[in-house]
C-alpha cells in the first residue's frame, strides 16, 4: 500500500512528482478492458461474431486521440510526446475486448495513456450502440503485467568496481570525499565487489598507474570522480581518453543529459565514458547530485554490458 506521505506533501496538497532528473528512455504500456452487450448492440457492433470494420475505425482513432492527452484530463500526469499507439478489437459470446499498446521516449511511465486508450475506445463504443442497448456496460479495465524476459547466460559474479577520487584538497584533507563515498556505498549495497577505493591528487602519472593496475586485476568496471574541469590540473580526460578503445555513447549522452538539469549544462563538456579493453571507465565531475543519478542510471543497467 503506498504511503499517503508520499504523495501528499507536507502543505497538504496533492503536487506533481518532478521527473526532471530522470534519463529519458523507451517506455512501453500496455492496457485491456471489455464491453459488454445484449442482443440488441450484437448487430450495429459485430458482423460475423467479428467487430465491424467501421466501429473500430471509429473506436481506434478515438482511443488513440485520447491517449496523446492524457495529461489534459488527468491531474498532475506528465505530458508525453507519444511514438507509437495501437489498439486491437476482438468479439467474445457477449462483449468486445479491447488491448492497447502505447510507446515514447520518455521521463515518465506510460500507463495512463493506455487506460485512456481502452477507456475512450470502449465509450465510443457504448455511444455508438446505447439507444440500442440499455444494459451496455465497461468492465475489467486494466494494465497489462510487463513480462520480463528471461535470459539464459548472464554474468553469475558480481561485477568487480574500481573508484578513483582525484582531488588535491581531498588529498591535502582540505575537503571531505562524499562522491567517492557514495559511489563505493552505492555500488557494495547493489551487489558489486567495491573494495576498490583510491583517492589520489591531479597527478596524470598517478592516475593512469592506478588505472593500469586495476585493468591487470580485471577490474571490470573504473569510476573517476574529478579532476573534469578546464583548470591546468585537470588532468582526468586528458590522461584517459586517448586510451579508450572506443566511447559508449549511449551511456554517455545519457549522463550528460542528466546534467544538464541539474547543473544547467556546466559539467556538460567534462564527462566521458569509455571502454579499454574489456574494462568500462567513467570519468565522473566531482558532484553529489551528479553521482547519485549516476547510480540511479548504471546500477540498473550495467550487467547488460558483461552478459555473454
Amino acid at each position: 500500500m503506498v504511503d499517503k506521505n508520499e504523495i501528499i506533501k507536507s502543505n497538504g496538497f496533492f503536487n506533481m512528482d518532478d521527473s526532471s532528473s530522470n534519463p529519458a528512455a523507451q517506455q512501453s504500456a500496455k492496457a485491456e478492458g471489455k464491453i459488454f452487450f445484449s442482443n440488441g448492440a450484437r448487430e450495429i457492433l459485430l458482423k460475423e461474431n467479428t467487430p465491424k470494420t467501421d466501429v473500430v475505425t471509429a473506436a481506434k482513432v478515438a482511443g488513440i486521440q485520447a491517449a496523446k492527452r492524457a495529461s489534459e484530463v488527468i491531474p498532475f500526469h506528465h505530458a508525453n510526446t507519444l511514438n507509437w499507439v495501437e489498439l486491437n478489437f476482438s468479439a467474445g459470446e457477449d462483449h468486445i475486448k479491447i488491448e492497447s499498446t502505447v510507446k515514447a521516449v520518455s521521463r515518465s511511465g506510460l500507463e495512463m495513456e493506455a487506460l485512456t486508450a481502452v477507456s475512450v475506445a470502449a465509450l465510443t463504443l457504448l455511444d455508438i450502440c446505447k439507444e440500442h442497448d440499455q444494459q451496455v456496460n465497461i468492465q475489467d479495465l486494466k494494465l497489462v503485467p510487463k513480462v520480463s524476459k528471461k535470459k539464459m547466460l548472464t554474468v553469475k559474479t558480481p561485477i568487480k568496481v574500481g573508484i578513483i577520487v582525484i582531488s588535491d584538497r581531498i588529498t591535502a584533507g582540505l575537503a571531505d570525499d562524499e562522491v567517492g563515498q557514495l559511489l563505493q556505498s552505492g555500488f557494495a549495497n547493489a551487489g558489486y565487489h567495491a573494495n576498490n577505493y583510491s583517492i589520489i591528487s591531479n597527478d596524470s602519472d598517478k592516475l593512469i598507474e592506478k588505472v593500469q593496475e586495476w585493468l591487470e586485476q580485471s577490474i571490470e568496471l573504473i569510476i573517476t570522480a574529478g579532476g573534469n574541469g578546464i583548470g591546468p590540473r585537470d588532468i582526468t580526460l586528458t590522461s584517459l581518453e586517448p586510451f579508450f578503445d572506443f566511447r559508449m555513447e549511449g551511456l554517455e549522452q545519457t549522463l550528460h543529459s542528466i546534467a544538464q538539469v541539474n547543473n544547467n549544462g556546466f559539467f556538460v563538456d567534462r564527462l566521458a565514458v569509455g571502454k579499454i579493453g574489456k574494462t568500462i571507465v567513467i570519468c565522473l565531475p566531482i558532484d553529489v547530485a551528479l553521482a547519485q543519478d549516476a547510480l540511479n542510471v548504471i546500477l540498473p543497467n550495467m550487467h547488460q554490458a558483461f552478459e555473454f
